[in-house]
């Protein structure tokens, strides 16, 4: 067996360093990604509603509750939608219909008039970081 010349070991570790140069993106990417995961899991969770209605329908977004889990919060987005169907008038109509993933509950009254008042009303849960209201003015 020949013995390696210092030409030859240190081609080899050039060679080493140049493995490792190429993988280094791939390591950080990993690690990034993986200590990302477990903040955005622990933020608060925010039920959102949003209601289109008489008597401009106009669409306007309003906060129902906040909650630490995402789990607590879509928990109570089912218990919004199923209290909705419950609560109606006795001359209203509600149909709840899924758009997106986002429950939709569509409530139509017949008014005085004789017309059909339709208000829409959407839920759902967003991490507290975002504000379906768009950013804030100065």
């Amino acid at each position: 067996m020949a013995a390696i010349t210092k030409h030859e070991g240190e081609l080899y570790r050039l060679a080493q360093v140049m493995r490792f140069a190429r993988r280094a993106p791939l390591l950080v990417a990993f690690l990034l990604l993986t200590s990302a995961a477990p903040a955005y899991a622990e933020c608060a969770w925010v039920l959102w509603g949003e209601l289109t209605g008489p008597p401009t329908y106009e669409t306007s977004d309003f906060l129902v509750s906040a909650f630490d889990t995402k789990p607590a919060c879509e928990q109570a987005l089912s218990k919004q939608v199923a209290q909705a169907t419950r609560r109606k008038a006795k001359d209203a109509e509600v149909t709840v219909d899924d758009v997106s993933g986002r429950p939709r509950i569509w409530h139509k009254m017949r008014a005085k008039d004789g017309s059909t008042l339709t208000t829409i009303y959407r839920y759902v849960c967003l991490p507290d970081t975002v504000d379906p209201r768009g950013p804030k003015g100065k």
